[in-house]
């Protein structure tokens, strides 16, 4: 994500919101939109029109833009946005309600490991993924009960699981494609 504009407190304020989401670049006027996915221009700057989302007066977002409307204009998936589990790319946070959920490394590492796999994943491949030799299936229940209790905190069930199969992300929570 690039950000154009000559605002430092605004750039750190979309950098700081969008941290556990994207990269976030700095751009000067003559940098060119084509290695971005999605650019925020400082309106106020004048710039030619491409394909961006504004910030400033009379703009897509208003310059005091809401966090929803920031995460709405990146994945386009509206009031689901809040919904959608992510993974901050400091390995120590997850994203879900729109509220910061703090993780241990081994938390972090597990969670990376179910919302990787495209179905259910199971015990065993998360034993090797995640703790490697020398621990049972035991430790794998323990700390996927301590995902739920921080993750599930609002009584939607996030982490599915079965008996034969292992576990996985519920579908309302993966990021969409």
């Amino acid at each position: 994500i690039g950000v154009i504009t000559e605002d430092k407190i605004l750039y750190n304020k979309i950098r700081l919101l969008l941290r556990h989401a994207a990269e976030v670049r700095h751009m000067s006027r003559t940098d060119s939109p084509e290695p971005y996915a999605l650019v925020f221009a400082d309106a106020r700057l004048g710039l030619p029109d491409f394909k961006c989302v504004t910030i400033g007066d009379g703009c897509d977002i208003p310059l005091y833009f809401r966090h929803e409307d920031v995460f709405e204009a990146l994945d386009g998936s509206g009031e689901d946005s809040e919904d959608t589990l992510v993974l901050a790319g400091d390995k120590r946070h997850a994203y879900i309600h729109g509220e910061e959920v703090k993780l241990t490394e081994v938390e972090y590492k597990l969670l990376l490991a179910i919302l990787s796999a495209d179905g259910f994943v199971s015990k065993q491949e998360l034993l090797q993924t995640v703790w490697g030799e020398g621990y049972d299936e035991g430790v794998v229940n323990v700390y996927v009960h301590y995902l739920r209790r921080k993750l599930e905190k609002s009584g939607y069930k996030v982490i599915i699981s079965s008996r034969n199969e292992g576990y996985r992300i519920d579908e309302k929570y993966r990021r969409k494609s």
